[in-house]
């Protein structure tokens, strides 16, 4: 199991502009704003952008299991202990001051409902805790994606702040995950290779298992001792058990480690 952690809180890492707008606001002091301030018109709402420096390389690929977002807000907008803050993909992978706020918006990933004002508070996200907002931020950052963007368009009167109005100040992310990789015998050599099988014209990665003893254990350490000790790892080209919707007999039909196409399982 490993982790990655990065923290977005810097002018080069946090910032917002207006949606219709190119002019830009960044820094801790600045910070990632959603929602709109004596905005009563769509290009008012703000857009916010939070770069986790090092995510990309970090996590494209990898397997995660849980996400927790450290989150620190400033004394804007509502006090509510039920204000949402709306997550999206992010179109540009920078925080990219020369465009304005609506091309950084990407698809939308979901919401994180809680108090988001003059606090610092964390969220965890995993398959049992905010499962669709982490299924989809999952999905994000193992396609080796940076950057987080909070927009939910919201409009506000002429002298006030719309209803989920937050400023983020500081913001951040940490991620266990698995590698997700199987050993296999290469002659006299052993080779490290990511397991992906075909569904339905899409290549999906899985996590690899064996069984020891009656329980199913990740295969995520490099073989060591005899080649019995790994062979008992993983069965890269007889069928490998693995995890949840992969049934051996599809697992059987899997194509073997080492004819996995370079481009869709790097290191082989």
């Amino acid at each position: 199991m490993g982790t990655f952690s990065a923290t977005a809180n810097s002018s080069s890492t946090i910032g917002y502009a207006q949606y219709g707008s190119s002019s830009w606001s960044t820094g801790s002091s600045s910070g990632a704003c959603q929602g709109a301030y004596q905005g009563t018109t769509a290009a008012k709402s703000r857009v916010g952008v939070m770069v986790f420096s090092g995510a990309g390389a970090a996590l494209k690929g990898k397997l995660i299991q849980n996400i927790t977002l450290t989150i620190t807000s400033s004394g804007a907008g509502s006090g509510s202990s039920s204000k949402k803050l709306t997550f999206c993909q992010a179109n540009y992978q920078s925080l990219n001051t020369g465009v304005r706020g609506s091309a950084q918006v990407g698809a939308t990933m979901g919401i994180l409902t809680g108090k988001f004002y003059s606090n610092t508070v964390t969220h965890t996200l995993n398959a049992s805790s905010n499962a669709a907002l982490f299924a989809a931020m999952k999905a994000y950052f193992e396609a080796g994606n940076s950057v987080l963007v909070l927009y939910n368009g919201e409009t506000s009167s002429s002298s006030g702040y719309s209803s989920n109005y937050a400023r983020v100040t500081s913001c951040t992310i940490s991620v266990t995950y698995i590698d997700a990789v199987v050993w296999y015998r290469d002659g006299g050599t052993w080779r490290q290779c990511t397991v992906w099988y075909r569904l339905n014209g899409a290549w999906i990665q899985v996590v690899p298992y064996y069984n020891s003893g009656g329980a199913c254990a990740t295969a995520e350490e490099p073989p060591s001792g005899s080649a019995s000790t790994a062979t008992k790892r993983v069965q890269t080209e007889s069928g490998f058990p693995t995890k949840g919707r992969l049934r051996r007999s599809e697992a059987h039909s899997a194509w073997p480690a080492r004819d996995i196409p370079s481009a869709v399982s790097a290191g082989c």
